[in-house]
């Protein structure tokens, strides 16, 4: 394996908003240095495993990243970068997530010193009301002072983050914090709706009443969304995510074609893939992963039975499908040959995707060349169905 994509799991929030159902844990004190040092022992050990040569692409996420010291920033990406087989070979894309309240110059000049050329900024909403109801432990006010920090301070790209529907937010409230946004102009946007995921605090406080929230609100705001992103020159390129200027998540979009991916840090998951694919999920336990990580410098004496995490092998028929439901989100749509070079064992449809898609109803696909040239694309109205339509091929 010549190069593989990198997620790197930094799990640790000042506070954990009240939606989420990521793994990470509510941390007031410093992040120890330990934890870097395991990160670096587990990407030098994945990349002499695999023979990786170097990263392709680079993703810090969380959590909440902007924990880590501008130190700790500079230590980890140095290190990340010298932790291949061929090093000093630099990845097309190197993005860290950043949070408002934890964003200051001295760790954006490390990101950016450190090799950071995407920096994605989790505001969410410019709003105080929907910011508390959403558990954030940031205001408005502190959002907007780390834009204008953002805007003085960082020369990379960057990316925003925005929902719509969370409770508390009118449409034209939604509608003013969105603009507000652009005018830091941003050169890419995820914009999600508002997943309401069940053991989270939020579902409960929407069950019980004292939380009220609707996802026809939360559809329409979606839709305003993706209108104002249009009207503003963004692309919308896969179902949550618009850029302009051609500057889509290269990372992300790794994931929606099936590239092969390396996750590290407590929690994180990293996918192989073959006739046989392997993934597999790091424990969720940061007193486990650091006690198996540390002291092995380099992935040094690493038996990889021992490893703290779950493995299960994806068989073609289960990668067949996953292939269908990750390019689907995307404007790109999926390849004809692709899916004829990799799925032509897989019955019924043995690589004929036209076939594999009828199922599904024509009607809802835009179809661009032909024979093992065509490609497969959802309309710009039916991707709003997608997980419908998803289903509909599951039968």
């Amino acid at each position: 394996m010549n190069s593989a994509g990198l997620y790197v799991h930094i799990p640790f929030c000042t506070k954990k908003c009240a939606y989420c159902d990521f793994f990470s844990i509510p941390k007031t004190s410093a992040v120890e240095d330990r934890y870097v040092e395991c990160l670096l022992n587990e990407a030098s050990f994945y990349a002499q495993r695999l023979g990786i040569e170097s990263w392709k692409t680079i993703y810090i996420g969380g959590g909440t990243p902007s924990l880590l010291s501008a130190r700790q920033i500079s230590c980890l990406l140095k290190g990340l970068l010298s932790s291949c087989v061929k090093t000093g070979a630099q990845p097309e894309e190197v993005t860290m997530e950043m949070n408002p309240e934890s964003v200051t110059a001295e760790k954006l000049f490390s990101a950016q010193d450190g090799g950071v050329t995407r920096l994605s900024l989790g505001i969410q909403s410019l709003n105080d009301a929907p910011l508390r109801e959403a558990g954030r432990n940031c205001s408005a006010r502190q959002a907007e002072e780390a834009l204008e920090l953002v805007r003085e301070a960082w020369s990379g790209q960057l990316s925003l983050d925005a929902i719509a529907g969370l409770p508390g937010q009118s449409g034209s409230e939604f509608r003013r914090s969105l603009e507000k946004m652009l005018s830091f102009a941003p050169d890419h946007f995820s914009l999600y709706t508002l997943t309401v995921e069940e053991g989270t605090p939020l579902s409960r406080s929407i069950r019980s009443g004292t939380v009220s929230f609707s996802g026809d609100e939360a559809d329409s705001q979606w839709l305003l969304g993706r209108n104002i992103l249009s009207e503003n020159g963004f692309f919308q390129y896969e179902v949550s995510n618009f850029c302009r200027n051609g500057k889509k998540s290269i990372h992300n979009s790794r994931y929606w074609s099936q590239k092969d991916y390396v996750g590290i840090g407590s929690g994180a998951t990293g996918t192989v893939y073959g006739r046989k694919s392997l993934r597999w999920t790091n424990c969720a336990d940061i007193c486990a992963y650091e006690q198996f990580w540390s002291g092995k410098k380099g992935g040094a004496g690493v038996l990889e039975a021992e490893i703290p995490r779950e493995t299960e092998e994806i068989g073609l028929a289960d990668r067949e499908f996953e292939f269908l439901m990750t390019g689907l989100r995307t404007a790109e749509g999926v390849s004809a040959g692709e899916y004829q070079e990799l799925f032509c064992d897989v019955a019924p449809w043995h690589g004929n995707l036209g076939l594999r898609l009828s199922g599904a109803g024509m009607e809802h696909f835009a179809v661009s060349g032909s024979g093992n040239s065509a490609r497969f694309a959802l309309t710009q109205d039916s991707i709003l169905f997608l997980n419908r339509i998803l289903l509909s091929l599951l039968t």
